[in-house]
C-alpha cells in the first residue's frame, strides 16, 4: 500500500505498507503549518468502523467519516471491521497531542476509502509513527496493541479512593445545593456504601436553581471566580469535617476553561472572553498564558483553602480540535501543570476527568475517568463505560455516569441501573432523603457486591463484546472468578466460553436467563429460583475446570 506524505500541500515523500502490520516513522518536515498523510483502503469484507468518539462501532459504512482530535479531546485512531468484529484495518498515530483530523471518503468507482490524516505541526512536534494493522484479530485487540505501542509512561498507581463508589449532587439537586441537604444525604450515602462525595455545579454562587429551559441559557454566567457560596455553605469547615468523618472523600466541581459573563474574573481578565459558549459563559483561550496562570491559581485555591480531597475537572474538551487555530499543546501544558499543582497540595488527591478526555494520553494526569451524561439511560451508561475501557485498558479507574432514575421507576429497572454502573466504579445522584427503603436496599445490595468483588473489578482482565452497533456484554476475569454483565441474552453461551473460576452472571437484559446449576437472586439480594436469573438479578456457579 502506497502512503504519500504532504507538507503545505506539496508531496514530500512516499512510504510503503507491506504485510499485515507496519509501524512507519513519520518525519516532521517543519514546525508550523499542516502535514497530510494520504492513502486508500479497499472496502473488502468491511461492514463497520469505530473511532474514539463512538460509544460502540458503527454498523453502517458512511460515505464520509470524520474524526477530529487533539490532546484534550479524542485520540488519533480509526478502525474498520467486519460483521464478526474482526479487524480489517486499524490506523493510529503515536502523536496524541497536536490538533488533527482523520477523514475517510468513500470512492465508489475504485471501491476504496480514500483517507487523509491531517496533523498541525508545532515547534515542539517531534517525529512520530503511523501504525497500520490489518491482522485478522478482534478489533479491540488491535486497539489495545496500538495503545501499548504509544510512547507513554507506565500506568501509575491510582489512589485507593479512585476505586471507591461515588455520590454526586448533580442530577439530584443541580445548583439548588445547600450545606444541610449535602450533609443529610452524605450521612445516608455513607451508610449505603459510598466513599466519595462530589459537590457538583452550584457551590460557587448564591443563586439556587435547577436545570430547565428557563435557566439553561444563562446557566454558567456566575462561574469563574471559584469562591464558595457562604449562603449555601455557611459553616463549611465544620461541615466538611463532619462529612469526612463519615469516611467520605470531599470533592468540588470545577471547569477551568469556562468563565461566566457575570464573574469578577472576566472583569479582571477581559481577554478571557475568547469565544461565546452556550449557557452564559465564554471559553477561555488556552493559549493565553496570563489567563491560564490565573485559572491555575484559582484551582490551587479551591483545593488548598477548602481542604478538599480532590477536584472534578470538567469541560476540558470544550476547546475543540481545530486545524486552523490549534490549541492542543497549550491545553495539555495546562493539564500537566494542573495535575502537578493539585498533587503538590495533596499527593493522593482525586482528579476526575470525563468521557471525551478519558484517553490514553490523560492517564498520567487524572485518577478517575467518568462516562458522559446519561441520566435515565443505563444502556448508554453501560456502552460509554465500555468505550472508556477499550480506549484506556485494564487497571484504570473507569467511573460510571451517576445513576439517576424516575421516582416511580420499577425495582427491576433500578437494579439494572446499578448493574450497568458496576462495569465501572459505581456512582449515584439521587435525592436520598426521598427514595424508598426498597431503593435503598437495591443500592446497598449492589454496592456490597462491588466491595466484595473489588479485587476482580480493579485488577482483572476486562473484555468488552460487540455485535453490530451494540455492546452485548462485558466480563472481567481475575482473583479466581469471572463476572459477566450481560445485556444481550443471545450472547450468554459466548460469554461463558472463556470464563474461569467462580462465575457470576449479572442480568442487565429484560429476559430471564437460564444458567443450570446457578444459585440466583434478585436485585435486592433475595434468593431466586435455581438456574433462572431474573432481569436485574444475578446467578453464580463454580466452574469445574477453574
Amino acid at each position: 500500500m502506497k502512503i504519500t506524505v504532504f507538507y503545505e500541500e506539496k508531496e514530500i515523500r512516499s512510504l510503503e505498507h507491506t504485510g499485515e502490520y507496519s509501524r512507519l516513522k513519520i518525519e516532521v518536515p517543519g514546525h508550523s503549518g499542516c502535514m497530510e498523510i494520504r492513502f486508500s483502503l479497499p472496502i473488502l469484507d468491511m461492514h463497520g468502523y469505530w473511532h474514539s468518539d463512538l460509544h460502540a462501532p458503527s454498523d453502517k459504512l458512511h460515505w464520509q467519516i470524520e474524526c477530529p482530535y487533539a490532546g484534550q479531546r479524542q485520540f488519533p485512531y480509526l478502525c474498520f471491521l467486519n460483521s464478526r468484529q474482526t479487524n480489517r484495518c486499524s490506523i493510529g498515530l503515536t502523536n496524541l497531542t497536536d490538533d488533527g483530523r482523520f477523514y475517510a471518503k468513500m470512492n465508489q468507482e475504485k471501491c476504496t476509502y480514500d483517507l487523509t490524516i491531517t496533523v498541525v505541526l508545532h515547534p515542539e512536534t517531534v517525529d512520530f509513527e503511523l501504525i497500520l494493522d490489518e491482522r485478522a484479530i478482534p478489533w479491540t485487540e488491535a486497539l489495545a496493541e496500538w495503545r501499548n505501542a504509544l510512547p507513554l509512561p507506565p500506568c501509575p498507581e491510582f489512589p485507593e479512593g479512585a476505586w471507591q463508589p461515588v455520590f454526586c449532587t448533580w442530577y439530584a439537586v443541580h445548583a439548588a445545593v445547600t450545606q444541610d441537604w449535602v450533609e443529610k444525604n452524605a450521612e445516608i450515602a455513607s451508610a449505603l456504601g459510598f466513599k466519595t462525595l462530589i459537590i457538583d455545579d452550584g457551590w460557587c454562587f448564591d443563586v439556587m436553581k435547577r436545570v430547565s429551559p428557563e435557566t439553561a441559557p444563562t446557566w454558567y454566567e456566575w462561574i469563574g471566580d471559584w469562591d464558595l457560596s457562604v449562603e449555601k455553605f455557611p459553616d463549611f469547615e465544620n461541615h466538611r469535617n463532619r462529612v469526612q468523618a463519615m469516611g467520605m472523600k470531599y470533592l468540588f466541581w470545577t471547569a477551568p476553561f469556562l468563565v461566566g459573563k457575570k464573574s469578577e474574573f472576566i472583569k479582571r481578565y477581559p481577554a478571557s472572553a475568547h469565544m461565546p459558549y452556550d449557557d452564559g459563559s465564554y471559553v477561555i483561550d488556552g493559549r493565553n498564558g496570563e489567563v491560564m496562570a490565573a485559572q491555575l491559581e484559582k484551582m490551587k485555591h479551591v483545593l488548598r483553602d477548602y481542604k478538599l480531597d480532590g477536584l472534578k475537572v470538567d469541560f476540558l474538551d470544550v476547546i475543540l480540535p481545530d486545524t486552523e487555530v490549534p490549541t492542543g499543546r497549550a491545553v495539555m501544558k495546562f493539564v500537566r501543570e494542573l495535575a502537578e499543582t493539585i498533587r503538590k497540595v495533596k499527593p493522593d488527591a482525586l482528579i476526575e476527568f470525563r468521557q471525551r478526555y478519558a484517553t490514553p494520553g490523560m492517564t498520567a494526569y487524572g485518577t478517575q475517568f467518568r462516562a458522559g451524561d446519561v441520566p435515565f439511560d443505563f444502556v448508554d451508561n453501560f456502552q460509554r463505560i465500555g468505550q472508556i475501557r477499550i480506549s484506556m485498558g485494564d487497571r484504570i479507574p473507569v467511573h460510571a455516569d451517576p445513576v439517576y432514575w424516575h421516582p416511580q421507576e420499577s425495582p427491576v429497572n433500578i437494579s439494572r441501573h446499578m448493574i450497568a454502573s458496576l462495569c465501572g466504579v459505581p456512582m449515584l445522584s439521587m435525592d436520598l432523603l426521598t427514595i424508598s427503603e426498597t431503593e435503598k436496599k437495591i443500592i446497598r445490595h449492589w454496592l456490597k457486591f462491588y466491595e466484595e468483588h473489588l479485587p476482580a473489578f480493579r485488577d482483572g482482565k476486562w473484555h468488552v463484546a460487540y455485535f453490530q452497533s451494540n455492546t452485548t456484554y462485558m466480563s472481567v476475569t481475575g482473583n479466581g472468578e469471572t463476572i459477566i454483565v450481560l445485556l444481550d441474552p443471545a450472547r450468554l453461551e459466548e460469554a461463558l466460553e472463556d470464563a474461569a473460576g467462580r462465575i457470576t452472571v449479572l442480568n442487565l437484559s429484560e429476559s430471564d436467563l437460564n444458567l443450570p446449576g446457578a444459585e440466583t437472586g434478585d436485585g435486592e439480594g433475595n434468593p431466586g429460583k435455581p438456574g433462572i436469573i431474573p432481569p436485574g438479578g444475578a446467578g453464580s456457579l463454580a466452574k469445574k475446570n477453574a
